[in-house]
């Protein structure tokens, strides 16, 4: 029994810690991707912002606090939809480090800033001329293969102009002589999509899966899904587990379904991943 522990905490890099019932995870409720609270108002937990803090400011924009293992701990970022690519990096495998707002292109200088210092140098080099001459993305991330990313996150119906695009052409220039790939993301303006509940359900889920879940519960989920595809409702009720437990099945690779498209629910197809975490590869579906 002792070696049959190790091999599945060696696979799915878990402790073999026996708790009760992991507790529910709260879907995002039903509607439109709500912009960031308005100043002066306390803001409220509601499904777009279930779990994060909005931090207190007194002027500019509102700033969202989150925690990101891979952003070194608690970060800002300042609108929903940074927020929930922020999580999709989390879980996204391939990812081994991010950071929001990692630099300032100075597209006069044809250069990237990442001081204070050197920001403020480029400011007074400016002085005088007309124009957008700087551009700062939303993040940047290391990957595990090396390359380095740069995404600029736009909502739905609210991607930007003409002019806006011919100045993100104009950074894209700068940022990719500096050995960065830049991609625009465009995150759904509706709350259902499945990429936002599911990314809400499972970057948590991410952080819990070493304390709720045990090497005989997977073998018993594994050997359920041997003989092919199953929905998650016939699972939990023939070998008794909670549905609470199905984003932390997903998030370490013990279940596999298609998190795109399809809503982790009492419906979704779900099949044995044996240790594969491809289908936690949601960024490029928001990929303009």
């Amino acid at each position: 029994m002792a070696s049959l522990t190790l091999r599945i905490g060696a696979t799915y890099g878990y402790a073999s810690k026996t708790h009760g019932a992991m507790p529910a995870l709260c879907p995002c409720e039903e509607g439109k991707m709500r912009s960031s609270t308005s100043y002066g108002v306390r803001s409220r937990k509601l499904g777009s912002n279930a779990g994060v803090r909005i931090t207190a400011r007194t002027f500019g924009k509102a700033r969202i606090g989150t925690y990101a293992e891979k952003a070194s701990g608690h970060i800002t970022v300042e609108s929903e939809p940074e927020r929930i690519v922020a999580h999709m990096l989390c879980i996204d495998p391939r990812v081994r480090s991010f950071k929001p707002q990692p630099f300032t292109v100075d597209l006069h200088s044809k250069r990237l800033l990442y001081t204070r210092e050197e920001i403020v140098e480029g400011r007074k080099a400016r002085k005088g001329l007309a124009g957008s001459l700087t551009y700062t993305p939303d993040f940047a991330t290391v990957q595990i293969d090396g390359l380095q990313y740069v995404y600029e996150v736009k909502i739905e119906g609210y991607e930007g102009d003409g002019s806006y695009q011919e100045k993100i052409e104009r950074a894209r220039e700068v940022i990719e002589a500096y050995g960065y790939s830049l991609f625009t993301v465009v995150v759904p303006a509706d709350e259902r999509h499945p990429l936002l509940i599911n990314t809400q359900l499972l970057k948590p889920a991410l952080t819990r899966a070493q304390e709720y879940l045990t090497p005989d519960l997977v073998n018993r989920v594994e050997r359920y899904c041997e003989s092919g595809p199953v929905l998650q409702r016939d699972l939990c009720a023939d070998i008794q587990i909670s549905t609470s437990l199905i984003p932390p099945l997903l998030a370490i690779g013990v279940l596999r379904a298609n998190m795109a498209h399809h809503r982790i629910h009492n419906s979704l197809e779900l099949s044995a991943a044996f240790g594969d975490l491809s289908h936690l590869c949601l960024i490029e579906e928001l990929r303009s």
